[in-house]
């Protein structure tokens, strides 16, 4: 059977041609693992803004934004993920289509090109960070979860340790909590010893998703504990927000 996921977005955009929106019809009846897939994108075009005022593009100019959409969709054609926050990465490619819309209905009352051409900056360089996300988790490695506690409860983070030679550890963020200008996140590699490492600092992006690389090796230690803390250097001294076991691979 050969599955239909690199058509799902532009089947939830409406943005197939309708024989070609009939056979992903077809086929997801018959194929649980693209239903699901399918139901995620879903959920996302569901929290696209529905308040934006109803202008109509011309139809020229409309053709030609779906025939962009289309292929910058096709481009990225690697596997995905069925976590939950990894469906969330799904999100860049189908706000690219609705921030040209976006732009599209500007462009009736202002400068349409310059509209337009400033909203896909924004979007591609949001996609191009994501996509880069997509990648490390596409490398394949080892997986720990981090769940959030106390002061950091509801938010989570997934330390990776790629197999891929070169790239470094790094743990992708979901629902990070903002902090106040003076405060910041940091990553440690905790040892058997209780020696506490810094492995990064940085501070949220406000994005439900966010990948932060850590400058140091994981080998050798035995927990990643993520605190708030309020300086850049010394030992640690706030609070644990973020912990997890570093279970070393088998023999």
């Amino acid at each position: 059977m050969i599955h239909v996921t690199d058509e799902l977005e532009l089947y939830a955009l409406g943005a197939l041609a309708p024989i070609d929106s009939a056979r992903v019809a077809a086929h997801l009846s018959e194929c649980p693992a693209c239903r699901e897939q399918a139901r995620a994108i879903d959920e996302v075009v569901q929290e696209l803004p529905e308040t934006l005022p109803d202008r109509d593009a011309p139809g020229v100019l409309r053709e030609r934004i779906l025939a962009t959409a289309k292929a910058d969709l096709f481009a990225d054609s690697a596997p995905r993920r069925g976590t939950a926050w990894v469906a969330r990465l799904l999100r860049p490619a189908l706000a690219l289509a609705a921030a040209m819309w976006i732009a599209v209905g500007a462009a009736a009352v202002v400068n349409e090109n310059l509209a337009l051409s400033n909203q896909l900056k924004v979007v591609a360089a949001e996609r191009a960070s994501y996509e880069s996300i997509v990648e490390g988790i596409r490398q394949g490695g080892r997986w720990w979860y981090m769940a959030g506690k106390d002061e950091g409860t509801g938010s989570g983070g997934t330390l990776i340790a790629p197999r891929v030679e070169g790239r470094p550890p790094f743990v992708v963020f979901h629902d990070l909590k903002p902090l106040p200008q003076t405060q910041m996140y940091t990553i440690w590699l905790v040892s058997a010893d209780n020696t506490w490492v810094r492995g990064a600092n940085f501070r949220p992006d406000s994005k439900d998703v966010q990948a932060v690389d850590i400058s140091a090796a994981i080998a050798g230690f035995d927990r990643c504990a993520v605190t708030i803390e309020d300086s850049a250097w010394g030992r640690r001294a706030g609070p644990v927000v973020m912990e997890s076991k570093i279970v070393p691979p088998a023999p």
